[in-house]
């Protein structure tokens, strides 16, 4: 018999060990162990488990069953408490070694992480340290609180989702990052701090915001605090709508037209402009912004912003009033919108900054762009070195923003016109289903009788592969069966989070940010690629691969919509999307390899896309095509083309593939060209380069995406920083 460690390491199983813990156990009630005891554990130990493996927590199982059944209570009792003492001791070790590790480490925090390593972390110190300290305890809590509850509303799931937890066929986003109930990411409305400030959530702020100045530090300590209500992002869908109020208050209306204005007095030893006053309130936004919170281990709050062309303006806003009854100008929202572009794009070459993600939304026909200008703006931006998505659309219905968050609008539990509240939406929960897994066990299972009687490498033989593919919609039922499972997982969860609003424990509810009942519960993926892979269909653009994928998301979005419960008062809401996985998809991969699972053997993660972003084969336009019409309409809650570029292209380029986006039904997406920043003298450069051209030194940092946000590749976990080695960068 073996016994598999708490480490993970295999050894001859040592019964005095067993007898050891047993004889304290009776020691500690004042007896002699009981030959008797000590018979049957020798017994049961070389006869019923002689050639197998246990893990020693199955054999502390087995000794408890023993000794409940032939010792005295006292004696099990005690074995018991023993048992737990030791497992506090060596989890309170556990935690002490682990922050001797990470403060001794000469790694990043990313990949001293534990678990859900995050980029944006920029440097280690006792304020992520002790994130990472309790995230462990959080994943305990969070997980017990979701078995109550599912014991209360589906007792026979309870067991089954920790089951499903540990098989590694769903993942509960942010399960260790908070021991409290919390949403997942929102797109906030603005107007409440129009009305009364920041104070209606932070309870010290005395009064709304009175000037520009003003607005632009409320707004940013804002960020803060909403941040601190939810596990993931924050957006911003209104911002510029919000600010122009402000800019009236202080210049008038049409100020636009009024720009270069000297602002200050002769006497005043700096002058300024109207346009410099905008510049430094949106500064200090960007600059404040990007500042750790303490409340997050040190992570910088991940904020989105939108821009909108006249259209899509009109759509959201046209009916909007500001709480002094006038209304939004386009001129004076388009006019802040470009300073904002023009002034971002340089603090880049400043410092580059990770937030906030902003997207573009643009409205067609399908047969063009309806406001030229903004499509012009967006490609000259590109071409000048602007980094940020594009979201479009032939119905402004809906709203993108953050890494790939798509959620829709139209149906009866949003008004787009009421206050600025079309532009609250979001994810309240994302669970993830491993598609590779999911459908490895699915081929076990379709193929054998015992599935233990067959190998996944005979699994991708000649033989079965074939088979596998020609039926591969028969996957369709085993899908929906876990499907099945996730909503009501989902349900339970937002349940619990409905009943924190109704006990007015979100103070973003409370001041009218958002309302939960406006959140999705998000159903990710991850792992198609790979699953692809395991049933020999090749990552590209060709009919085959693209029904499969559509086979899995369509089945998904055909449940989303038949378990969705349109409640007036709790509604719960589905919807899915391919997710990011920036840690995800690198610990999937290591947790499917280590349990014998067919991976990719030339890539050291799952990837996030529709294609494959090491093959240097599939062409951006490839790409684009991949994650357009015939595959996007399926994710409802969003999918994004990262589209990874060796060098900016020109604007004439540009308008060319933003056509070719609009033509092919491409949503979402961003170009990603990486920067450098020298280490010597600290000079940017926009683009990929190899030496510093301003002190010729060659080390450089580059900048780029992850995945959804911009940050240093010296801060990306170990894996991750291997993938970006092998990412292909098209040439223009």
């Amino acid at each position: 018999m073996k016994v598999t460690k708490r480490n993970g390491s295999i050894e001859d199983f040592d019964l005095s060990k067993i007898e050891k813990a047993v004889k304290k156990a009776y020691k500690s009630q004042g007896l002699e162990a009981s030959e008797t005891i000590l018979a049957e554990l020798n017994y049961v130990f070389t006869r019923d488990y002689k050639d197998v493996t246990l893990s020693v927590e199955h054999i502390q199982d087995e000794v408890e069953k023993i000794l409940f059944d032939l010792a005295p209570y006292k004696v099990a009792k005690a074995y018991v408490v023993y048992r737990e003492q030791h497992k506090q001791a060596r989890f309170i070790r556990e935690r002490l070694d682990y922050m001797e590790k990470y403060s001794s480490s000469t790694e990043n925090a990313a990949t001293s992480s534990e678990t859900d390593a995050n980029a944006n972390v920029t440097m280690k110190n006792v304020a992520n340290l002790e994130g990472e300290v309790y995230k462990t305890t959080n994943r305990i809590i969070q997980r017990q609180r979701m078995k109550d509850k599912l014991n209360e509303m589906f007792p026979d799931l309870a067991k089954q989702y920790e089951e499903d937890l540990n098989h590694h066929i769903i993942y509960t986003h942010d399960e260790a990052s908070t021991p409290v109930l919390k949403k997942y990411c929102s797109a906030y409305t603005l107007y409440p701090l129009l009305l009364e400030g920041s104070g209606n959530i932070d309870g010290v702020t005395p009064s709304e915001p009175n000037d520009l100045q003003s607005f632009s530090g409320q707004v940013t300590n804002l960020v803060f605090l909403l941040s601190s209500q939810v596990k993931g992002a924050v957006a911003l869908g209104d911002y510029f709508i919000a600010m122009n109020y402000y800019v009236v208050k202080e210049f008038g209306s049409m100020w636009y037209e009024k720009l270069n204005e000297i602002i200050t007095t002769p006497h005043c030893l700096q002058r300024k402009t109207m346009k410099d006053a905008i510049c430094k309130a949106f500064k200090q936004f960007i600059y404040g912004i990007n500042q750790p919170a303490g409340n997050r281990s040190y992570n910088s709050p991940f904020t989105n912003v939108s821009f909108y062309d006249r259209y899509y303006f009109e759509s959201l806003f046209g009916e909007f009033y500001y709480p002094d009854g006038t209304k939004p100008e386009w001129k004076a929202i388009d006019t802040l919108q470009r300073i904002f572009m023009e002034l971002h794009r340089k603090l880049r070459l400043i410092k580059p900054l990770t937030f906030p993600v902003t997207t573009m939304a643009l409205v067609h026909n399908n047969q063009e762009y309806l406001d030229i200008d903004y499509k012009e703006l967006c490609a000259e931006e590109w071409a000048k070195g602007g980094s940020f998505f594009c979201y479009t659309s032939n119905n402004p219905t809906s709203l993108a923003s953050c890494c790939r968050v798509l959620n829709e609008m139209s149906d009866n539990t949003f008004s787009s016109t009421t206050g600025m509240t079309g532009v609250m939406t979001g994810s309240c929960n994302v669970i993830t289903l491993n598609i590779n897994r999911i459908v490895q066990d699915w081929a076990r299972w379709y193929c054998c009788e015992d599935p233990t009687k067959i190998s996944n490498e005979e699994l991708t033989s000649d033989t079965w592969r074939p088979y596998l593919n020609k039926n591969i919609k028969d996957f369709k039922k085993r899908l929906i069966t876990i499907l099945d499972r996730v909503y009501k997982y989902h349900i339970a969860y937002k349940t619990m989070l409905y009943d924190m609003e109704d006990k007015k424990m979100f103070s973003d509810s409370n001041a009218g940010y958002i309302y939960l009942k406006k959140l999705y519960s998000t159903i990710g993926v991850i792992g198609y690629t790979e699953a692809a892979q395991f049933l020999g269909l090749t990552v590209s653009n060709n009919p085959e691969y693209i029904e499969f994928l559509r086979l899995i998301f369509g089945t998904i979005k055909e449940e989303n919509k038949a378990h969705s419960i349109y409640d007036k008062k709790r509604p719960f809401l589905f919807n899915s999307e391919a997710v990011p996985g920036e840690n995800l998809g690198v610990k999937l991969y290591n947790w499917d390899k280590e349990d014998g699972y067919q991976v990719p053997k030339n890539q050291n993660l799952y990837n996030c896309y529709f294609y494959n972003p090491w093959d240097e084969g599939t062409s951006v336009l490839d790409k684009m095509i991949l994650h357009g019409k015939e595959i996007s309409p399926y994710l409802d809650g969003g999918q994004a083309a990262h589209l990874n570029l060796g060098e900016h292209l020109s604007k004439e380029q540009y308008l060319k593939l933003l056509d070719f986006a609009k033509d092919n039904g491409t949503n979402y997406f961003t170009f990603n060209i990486p920067m450098s920043e020298c280490s010597e003298c600290g000079h940017i450069v926009n683009a990929p380069v190899n030496e510093c051209p301003k002190c010729h030194s060659k080390k450089i940092k580059y900048w780029t995406r992850i995945i959804g946000y911009l940050t240093c590749v010296n801060s990306w976990s170990s894996p991750r920083q291997e993938e970006f080695k092998h990412r292909i960068y098209s040439k223009g």
